[in-house]
Protein backbone atom coordinates (compact mmCIF):
# COMPACT_ATOMS: atom_id res chain seq x y z
CA UNK A 1 0.00 0.00 0.00
CA UNK A 2 1.69 3.71 -1.03
CA UNK A 3 2.10 5.66 2.04
CA UNK A 4 0.11 8.66 1.69
CA UNK A 5 -0.56 11.86 2.91
CA UNK A 6 -4.32 10.88 5.02
CA UNK A 7 -1.64 7.19 5.77
CA UNK A 8 0.91 9.59 7.67
CA UNK A 9 -1.65 11.72 9.37
CA UNK A 10 -3.25 8.54 11.07
CA UNK A 11 -0.35 6.91 12.06
CA UNK A 12 0.67 10.14 13.67
CA UNK A 13 -2.69 9.93 15.25
CA UNK A 14 -2.25 6.53 16.25
CA UNK A 15 1.19 6.84 17.83
CA UNK A 16 0.15 10.27 19.72
CA UNK A 17 -2.92 8.77 21.14
CA UNK A 18 -1.79 5.40 22.33
CA UNK A 19 2.23 5.43 22.64
CA UNK A 20 2.46 4.53 26.28
CA UNK A 21 4.10 7.73 28.02
CA UNK A 22 5.17 8.75 31.42
CA UNK A 23 6.26 11.96 33.30
CA UNK A 24 9.23 12.68 34.53
CA UNK A 25 9.64 14.71 37.36
CA UNK A 26 13.54 15.32 36.67
CA UNK A 27 12.91 16.96 33.37
CA UNK A 28 9.78 18.24 33.37
CA UNK A 29 8.76 16.49 30.42
CA UNK A 30 6.53 13.81 29.48
CA UNK A 31 8.58 11.14 27.94
CA UNK A 32 8.38 7.71 26.58
CA UNK A 33 9.36 4.85 28.22
CA UNK A 34 10.78 2.08 26.78
CA UNK A 35 10.91 -1.42 28.19
CA UNK A 36 11.93 -5.24 26.72
CA UNK A 37 8.17 -5.45 25.81
CA UNK A 38 8.13 -2.55 23.52
CA UNK A 39 10.12 -4.32 20.99
CA UNK A 40 9.86 -7.96 19.12
CA UNK A 41 12.34 -10.34 17.61
CA UNK A 42 11.94 -12.04 14.33
CA UNK A 43 10.50 -15.03 15.62
CA UNK A 44 7.98 -13.23 17.44
CA UNK A 45 6.65 -11.55 14.30
CA UNK A 46 6.88 -14.45 12.19
CA UNK A 47 4.45 -16.38 15.19
CA UNK A 48 1.72 -13.11 14.66
CA UNK A 49 1.85 -13.51 10.65
CA UNK A 50 1.32 -17.14 10.87
CA UNK A 51 -1.70 -16.55 13.37
CA UNK A 52 -2.96 -14.29 11.01
CA UNK A 53 -2.48 -17.43 8.02
CA UNK A 54 -3.98 -19.52 11.07
CA UNK A 55 -7.19 -17.49 11.59
CA UNK A 56 -8.07 -16.85 7.78
CA UNK A 57 -8.06 -20.74 7.10
CA UNK A 58 -11.11 -21.61 8.85
CA UNK A 59 -12.78 -17.87 9.29
CA UNK A 60 -16.14 -17.29 7.13
CA UNK A 61 -15.87 -13.50 5.04
CA UNK A 62 -17.95 -11.49 7.04
CA UNK A 63 -19.98 -8.48 5.73
CA UNK A 64 -18.24 -5.19 7.83
CA UNK A 65 -19.67 -1.75 8.04
CA UNK A 66 -17.71 -0.34 10.88
CA UNK A 67 -18.75 3.21 11.91
CA UNK A 68 -16.49 6.16 13.47
CA UNK A 69 -17.28 4.77 16.77
CA UNK A 70 -16.87 1.02 16.52
CA UNK A 71 -13.05 1.63 14.26
CA UNK A 72 -12.29 3.40 17.32
CA UNK A 73 -13.72 0.99 19.98
CA UNK A 74 -11.61 -1.62 17.96
CA UNK A 75 -8.42 0.51 17.99
CA UNK A 76 -8.78 0.98 21.78
CA UNK A 77 -9.49 -2.37 22.34
CA UNK A 78 -6.69 -3.57 20.62
CA UNK A 79 -4.51 -0.92 22.42
CA UNK A 80 -6.15 -1.97 26.39
CA UNK A 81 -5.51 -5.70 25.39
CA UNK A 82 -1.46 -4.65 24.61
CA UNK A 83 -1.07 -2.39 27.58
CA UNK A 84 -2.71 -5.17 29.56
CA UNK A 85 -0.11 -7.87 28.06
CA UNK A 86 2.75 -5.66 28.69
CA UNK A 87 1.18 -5.18 32.57
CA UNK A 88 0.86 -9.08 32.91
CA UNK A 89 5.14 -9.44 31.30
CA UNK A 90 6.10 -6.69 33.87
CA UNK A 91 5.00 -9.28 36.68
CA UNK A 92 7.32 -11.96 35.12
CA UNK A 93 10.72 -13.10 36.59
CA UNK A 94 14.02 -13.07 35.25
CA UNK A 95 13.11 -17.09 33.97
CA UNK A 96 10.14 -15.48 32.78
CA UNK A 97 8.10 -17.19 35.53
CA UNK A 98 4.66 -15.20 35.13
CA UNK A 99 3.26 -13.15 38.94
CA UNK A 100 7.50 -14.24 39.71
CA UNK A 101 8.88 -10.60 40.25
CA UNK A 102 9.51 -9.65 43.20
CA UNK A 103 8.59 -5.92 44.54
CA UNK A 104 10.87 -3.07 46.22
CA UNK A 105 9.91 -0.99 49.06
CA UNK A 106 11.18 2.31 50.43
CA UNK A 107 10.15 2.64 54.41
CA UNK A 108 10.49 7.01 53.47
CA UNK A 109 8.63 6.97 50.28
CA UNK A 110 8.15 11.23 51.05
CA UNK A 111 11.78 11.14 50.26
CA UNK A 112 12.43 8.49 47.88
CA UNK A 113 10.13 5.55 45.80
CA UNK A 114 11.76 2.94 44.18
CA UNK A 115 11.01 0.31 41.01
CA UNK A 116 12.69 -3.05 41.11
CA UNK A 117 13.82 -3.88 37.03
CA UNK A 118 15.97 -6.63 37.46
CA UNK A 119 16.18 -7.37 33.28
CA UNK A 120 19.16 -4.01 33.28
CA UNK A 121 22.05 -5.74 35.59
CA UNK A 122 23.76 -8.57 35.37
CA UNK A 123 25.32 -8.40 39.09
CA UNK A 124 23.81 -10.19 42.02
CA UNK A 125 21.43 -8.04 43.36
CA UNK A 126 21.56 -7.33 47.54
CA UNK A 127 18.16 -7.93 49.06
CA UNK A 128 18.35 -4.15 50.76
CA UNK A 129 20.68 -0.72 51.29
CA UNK A 130 20.42 2.23 52.75
CA UNK A 131 20.13 5.37 51.28
CA UNK A 132 20.91 8.70 52.40
CA UNK A 133 20.55 12.01 50.28
CA UNK A 134 22.85 15.11 50.90
CA UNK A 135 21.34 17.12 48.03
CA UNK A 136 19.59 16.74 44.81
CA UNK A 137 20.12 17.31 41.23
CA UNK A 138 19.04 20.78 40.35
CA UNK A 139 18.43 23.16 37.05
CA UNK A 140 20.49 25.96 35.83
CA UNK A 141 17.82 28.60 36.56
CA UNK A 142 18.30 32.42 35.93
CA UNK A 143 16.31 34.66 37.29
CA UNK A 144 15.66 38.18 35.83
CA UNK A 145 15.23 41.71 37.31
CA UNK A 146 12.17 42.43 39.37
CA UNK A 147 10.34 45.31 37.37
CA UNK A 148 7.46 47.32 37.81
CA UNK A 149 4.55 44.94 36.55
CA UNK A 150 2.33 47.51 35.28
CA UNK A 151 4.81 50.24 33.97
CA UNK A 152 5.07 50.73 30.36
CA UNK A 153 8.42 49.33 28.90
CA UNK A 154 11.08 51.79 28.73
CA UNK A 155 12.56 50.57 25.60
CA UNK A 156 11.54 51.72 22.04
CA UNK A 157 9.07 50.28 20.06
CA UNK A 158 11.12 48.34 17.49
CA UNK A 159 11.73 44.83 16.48
CA UNK A 160 14.24 43.23 18.74
CA UNK A 161 16.11 39.60 19.11
CA UNK A 162 18.75 38.21 21.45
CA UNK A 163 20.08 34.94 21.59
CA UNK A 164 20.04 31.24 23.52
CA UNK A 165 22.72 29.32 23.43
CA UNK A 166 22.82 25.93 24.32
CA UNK A 167 25.25 22.63 24.78
CA UNK A 168 24.12 21.53 21.65
CA UNK A 169 22.71 24.68 19.45
CA UNK A 170 22.18 28.27 19.10
CA UNK A 171 18.95 29.72 18.30
CA UNK A 172 17.78 33.19 18.15
CA UNK A 173 14.32 34.49 19.16
CA UNK A 174 13.07 37.92 17.55
CA UNK A 175 9.92 39.84 18.40
CA UNK A 176 8.33 43.08 18.58
CA UNK A 177 7.75 45.37 21.04
CA UNK A 178 4.30 48.04 20.54
CA UNK A 179 3.78 50.98 21.98
CA UNK A 180 2.15 50.88 25.46
CA UNK A 181 3.56 47.79 26.37
CA UNK A 182 4.16 47.29 30.74
CA UNK A 183 6.82 45.14 31.65
CA UNK A 184 4.59 42.00 32.30
CA UNK A 185 3.63 42.17 28.87
CA UNK A 186 6.99 42.13 27.67
CA UNK A 187 7.95 39.48 29.89
CA UNK A 188 4.70 36.66 29.49
CA UNK A 189 5.37 37.16 25.61
CA UNK A 190 8.78 36.05 26.25
CA UNK A 191 7.46 33.31 28.09
CA UNK A 192 5.19 32.01 25.69
CA UNK A 193 8.23 32.24 22.85
CA UNK A 194 10.56 30.24 24.69
CA UNK A 195 8.04 27.71 26.01
CA UNK A 196 6.43 27.22 22.45
CA UNK A 197 10.38 26.58 21.01
CA UNK A 198 11.38 23.96 22.46
CA UNK A 199 14.82 24.58 22.41
CA UNK A 200 15.81 23.03 25.78
CA UNK A 201 14.86 26.00 28.51
CA UNK A 202 11.45 26.79 29.99
CA UNK A 203 10.33 30.61 30.88
CA UNK A 204 7.70 31.93 33.28
CA UNK A 205 6.97 35.33 34.83
CA UNK A 206 7.09 35.11 38.40
CA UNK A 207 5.59 37.98 40.81
CA UNK A 208 6.02 39.55 43.70
CA UNK A 209 4.44 42.76 45.19
CA UNK A 210 3.69 44.42 42.08
CA UNK A 211 6.95 43.60 40.42
CA UNK A 212 7.31 40.75 37.91
CA UNK A 213 10.40 38.95 36.71
CA UNK A 214 11.29 36.66 33.72
CA UNK A 215 12.75 33.37 34.88
CA UNK A 216 14.27 30.93 32.98
CA UNK A 217 15.18 27.39 33.75
CA UNK A 218 17.35 24.65 31.51
CA UNK A 219 15.23 21.61 31.12
CA UNK A 220 18.63 19.21 32.12
CA UNK A 221 19.45 18.62 35.48
CA UNK A 222 22.88 18.35 36.95
CA UNK A 223 25.93 19.84 36.06
CA UNK A 224 26.58 19.78 32.30
CA UNK A 225 28.56 17.56 30.45
CA UNK A 226 30.74 20.00 28.24
CA UNK A 227 30.02 24.20 29.32
CA UNK A 228 30.01 25.76 32.77
CA UNK A 229 26.30 26.03 31.97
CA UNK A 230 23.72 24.62 30.17
CA UNK A 231 22.44 27.35 28.71
CA UNK A 232 23.71 31.23 28.11
CA UNK A 233 21.42 34.43 27.27
CA UNK A 234 23.21 37.37 25.18
CA UNK A 235 22.27 39.65 22.62
CA UNK A 236 25.82 41.24 21.82
CA UNK A 237 25.61 40.03 18.24
CA UNK A 238 22.01 39.26 16.71
CA UNK A 239 19.92 40.31 13.87
CA UNK A 240 17.80 43.08 15.26
CA UNK A 241 18.08 45.61 18.01
CA UNK A 242 19.16 44.61 21.08
CA UNK A 243 19.14 45.67 24.78
CA UNK A 244 16.52 43.35 25.96
CA UNK A 245 18.64 40.81 28.13
CA UNK A 246 20.35 43.53 29.99
CA UNK A 247 17.00 45.57 30.49
CA UNK A 248 15.36 42.35 31.59
CA UNK A 249 18.93 41.23 33.53
CA UNK A 250 18.58 37.90 32.22
CA UNK A 251 22.53 37.11 33.08
CA UNK A 252 22.25 39.06 36.64
CA UNK A 253 21.26 36.14 39.12
CA UNK A 254 22.21 32.95 38.31
CA UNK A 255 21.74 29.96 40.18
CA UNK A 256 23.63 26.95 38.66
CA UNK A 257 22.77 23.25 38.25
CA UNK A 258 24.12 20.95 40.59
CA UNK A 259 24.26 17.15 40.82
CA UNK A 260 22.07 14.72 43.38
CA UNK A 261 24.73 13.67 45.98
CA UNK A 262 23.77 10.40 47.69
CA UNK A 263 25.61 7.57 49.39
CA UNK A 264 24.73 3.80 49.33
CA UNK A 265 25.60 2.15 52.41
CA UNK A 266 27.91 5.00 53.65
CA UNK A 267 29.80 5.05 49.99
CA UNK A 268 29.06 8.97 48.60
CA UNK A 269 27.85 8.80 45.07
CA UNK A 270 26.52 11.25 42.33
CA UNK A 271 23.85 11.79 39.80
CA UNK A 272 22.68 14.09 37.18
CA UNK A 273 19.29 13.45 37.63
CA UNK A 274 17.13 12.63 40.77
CA UNK A 275 16.60 9.19 39.26
CA UNK A 276 18.88 6.76 38.95
CA UNK A 277 19.95 3.23 39.59
CA UNK A 278 21.62 0.99 42.59
CA UNK A 279 23.08 -1.95 41.65
CA UNK A 280 21.59 -1.98 38.41
CA UNK A 281 18.23 -3.42 39.76
CA UNK A 282 16.47 -0.10 41.77
CA UNK A 283 15.17 2.70 39.99
CA UNK A 284 15.25 5.15 42.64
CA UNK A 285 13.50 8.88 42.13
CA UNK A 286 14.13 11.44 44.56
CA UNK A 287 11.32 13.89 45.87
CA UNK A 288 13.13 17.33 46.24
CA UNK A 289 9.61 19.05 47.85
CA UNK A 290 10.01 16.90 50.85
CA UNK A 291 13.68 17.54 52.05
CA UNK A 292 16.54 15.36 52.63
CA UNK A 293 17.03 12.38 54.37
CA UNK A 294 17.80 8.68 54.94
CA UNK A 295 15.60 5.77 53.79
CA UNK A 296 15.89 2.02 54.14
CA UNK A 297 15.55 0.38 50.58
CA UNK A 298 14.82 -3.22 49.87
CA UNK A 299 12.95 -6.43 48.03
CA UNK A 300 9.50 -7.53 49.81
CA UNK A 301 9.25 -10.95 50.79
CA UNK A 302 8.57 -13.49 47.63
CA UNK A 303 4.68 -13.35 49.34
CA UNK A 304 3.87 -9.86 49.63
CA UNK A 305 5.72 -9.48 46.20
CA UNK A 306 3.32 -12.41 44.81
CA UNK A 307 0.31 -10.10 45.96
CA UNK A 308 1.38 -7.13 45.51
CA UNK A 309 2.14 -8.68 41.56
CA UNK A 310 -2.05 -9.55 41.90
CA UNK A 311 -3.22 -6.41 43.22
CA UNK A 312 -1.11 -5.43 40.00
CA UNK A 313 -3.09 -7.19 37.79
CA UNK A 314 -6.50 -7.30 39.10
CA UNK A 315 -6.31 -3.69 38.92
CA UNK A 316 -5.08 -3.74 35.42
CA UNK A 317 -7.61 -5.71 34.08
CA UNK A 318 -10.24 -3.79 35.67
CA UNK A 319 -8.43 -0.62 33.78
CA UNK A 320 -8.62 -3.03 30.53
CA UNK A 321 -12.36 -3.60 30.82
CA UNK A 322 -13.74 -0.66 31.98
CA UNK A 323 -11.42 1.86 30.17
CA UNK A 324 -12.81 0.65 26.86
CA UNK A 325 -15.09 3.04 25.87
CA UNK A 326 -13.55 6.16 27.87
CA UNK A 327 -12.36 7.98 25.13
CA UNK A 328 -15.12 6.93 22.81
CA UNK A 329 -18.23 9.40 23.06
CA UNK A 330 -20.50 9.04 20.21
CA UNK A 331 -22.30 12.08 18.50
CA UNK A 332 -24.00 13.52 21.38
CA UNK A 333 -20.94 13.05 23.76
CA UNK A 334 -21.98 10.46 26.07
CA UNK A 335 -20.23 7.11 26.25
CA UNK A 336 -22.54 4.89 28.56
CA UNK A 337 -23.86 2.99 25.14
CA UNK A 338 -22.88 -0.79 26.32
CA UNK A 339 -23.82 -2.07 22.91
CA UNK A 340 -20.02 -2.14 21.76
CA UNK A 341 -18.95 -4.12 25.05
CA UNK A 342 -21.54 -6.54 25.07
CA UNK A 343 -19.09 -9.05 23.24
CA UNK A 344 -16.32 -7.97 24.89
CA UNK A 345 -17.76 -8.91 28.87
CA UNK A 346 -20.05 -12.06 27.54
CA UNK A 347 -16.11 -13.25 26.23
CA UNK A 348 -14.36 -12.41 29.29
CA UNK A 349 -16.99 -13.97 31.89
CA UNK A 350 -17.26 -17.18 29.93
CA UNK A 351 -13.11 -17.39 30.07
CA UNK A 352 -13.12 -16.38 34.12
CA UNK A 353 -15.44 -18.93 34.24
CA UNK A 354 -12.83 -21.61 33.51
CA UNK A 355 -10.68 -20.46 36.18
CA UNK A 356 -12.89 -18.82 38.59
CA UNK A 357 -12.25 -21.79 41.33
CA UNK A 358 -8.54 -21.63 40.95
CA UNK A 359 -8.75 -17.71 40.69
CA UNK A 360 -10.58 -17.96 44.32
CA UNK A 361 -7.55 -19.97 45.90
CA UNK A 362 -5.52 -16.31 45.66
CA UNK A 363 -7.82 -14.53 47.02
CA UNK A 364 -9.33 -13.19 43.33
CA UNK A 365 -12.47 -12.52 42.98
CA UNK A 366 -14.56 -12.79 39.55
CA UNK A 367 -18.09 -10.56 39.43
CA UNK A 368 -21.11 -11.20 37.39
CA UNK A 369 -20.16 -7.85 35.13
CA UNK A 370 -16.45 -9.67 34.18
CA UNK A 371 -14.66 -7.50 36.66
CA UNK A 372 -12.08 -8.74 39.51
CA UNK A 373 -11.86 -8.50 43.22
CA UNK A 374 -8.96 -9.07 44.74
CA UNK A 375 -8.65 -9.99 49.04
CA UNK A 376 -5.06 -11.23 50.29
CA UNK A 377 -5.31 -14.72 51.19
CA UNK A 378 -3.56 -15.58 54.46
CA UNK A 379 -1.14 -17.89 53.24
CA UNK A 380 -0.25 -18.96 49.42
CA UNK A 381 2.08 -21.96 48.63
CA UNK A 382 1.05 -23.41 45.09
CA UNK A 383 1.42 -20.74 42.50
CA UNK A 384 1.15 -23.57 39.47
CA UNK A 385 -2.77 -22.97 38.81
CA UNK A 386 -1.83 -18.70 38.86
CA UNK A 387 0.72 -19.27 36.53
CA UNK A 388 -1.36 -21.48 34.36
CA UNK A 389 -4.00 -18.57 34.17
CA UNK A 390 -1.71 -16.25 33.31
CA UNK A 391 -0.47 -18.14 30.30
CA UNK A 392 -4.10 -18.47 29.45
CA UNK A 393 -5.42 -14.80 29.30
CA UNK A 394 -1.79 -14.06 28.03
CA UNK A 395 -3.27 -16.00 24.81
CA UNK A 396 -6.53 -14.95 25.07
CA UNK A 397 -4.97 -11.03 25.19
CA UNK A 398 -2.61 -11.91 21.63
CA UNK A 399 -6.60 -12.78 20.17
CA UNK A 400 -8.46 -10.10 21.28
CA UNK A 401 -5.20 -7.93 19.72
CA UNK A 402 -5.31 -9.69 16.52
CA UNK A 403 -8.70 -9.27 15.89
CA UNK A 404 -10.57 -6.83 17.92
CA UNK A 405 -13.29 -6.55 15.20
CA UNK A 406 -14.62 -9.86 16.23
CA UNK A 407 -16.42 -7.73 19.26
CA UNK A 408 -18.09 -6.23 17.10
CA UNK A 409 -21.27 -6.83 15.76
CA UNK A 410 -20.68 -8.10 11.95
CA UNK A 411 -22.92 -9.97 9.55
CA UNK A 412 -21.84 -13.53 7.87
CA UNK A 413 -21.52 -13.57 4.12
CA UNK A 414 -19.80 -16.89 3.10
CA UNK A 415 -17.85 -19.85 4.94
CA UNK A 416 -14.65 -21.03 3.25
CA UNK A 417 -14.41 -23.74 1.41
CA UNK A 418 -13.20 -26.85 3.20
CA UNK A 419 -12.25 -28.57 0.06
CA UNK A 420 -9.43 -25.87 -0.92
CA UNK A 421 -6.12 -24.59 1.19
CA UNK A 422 -6.71 -21.20 -0.09
CA UNK A 423 -5.28 -18.28 2.73
CA UNK A 424 -5.61 -15.06 2.06
CA UNK A 425 -2.71 -13.69 4.58
CA UNK A 426 -4.14 -10.16 4.46
CA UNK A 427 -7.26 -10.16 5.75
CA UNK A 428 -6.99 -9.98 9.14
CA UNK A 429 -4.31 -7.76 8.82
CA UNK A 430 -6.19 -4.72 8.41
CA UNK A 431 -7.23 -5.23 11.96
CA UNK A 432 -4.11 -6.39 13.16
CA UNK A 433 -2.78 -2.96 11.73
CA UNK A 434 -5.66 -0.73 12.62
CA UNK A 435 -5.77 0.56 8.89
CA UNK A 436 -9.78 0.32 7.74
CA UNK A 437 -10.61 0.91 3.75
CA UNK A 438 -12.75 3.64 5.25
CA UNK A 439 -9.86 5.85 5.82
CA UNK A 440 -7.85 5.34 2.68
Amino acid sequence: MAVSFTTLQIYDQYLTTYRSRDYDSSNRKVTRRSSRYDTHDQSELQNVYSAIQWKNRFAPLYLNEPTPKSIAFAVHLKESAQNLKQTINSLSGDDNDLFAMKTAYSDNENLATVEYVPEETDEEIPASFALEVESFASPQINTGNYLNANQATTLKPDSYSFDILTNKLHYELQFNINEGETNKDLQSKLSRLINNSDIGVSAKVIEEDGHSALELTSDAYGLPFQNARHFSVNDDKTSYRNGVVDYLGLNENVKEASNAIYSINGNEESSYSNTFNVHGAYRVTLHPENGMGAADIGLYADAESLSHNIETFVDGYNHFLDGVLTDIPDEKGKTDDLSLTRLLAKDMTKFLDLHRESLEKYGIKVNEDASLDYEQPENITDTDALKGFGNHIMRKLTSISLDPMEYIDRRICAYPNPFTNYINPYMTSIYTGMLFNTYT
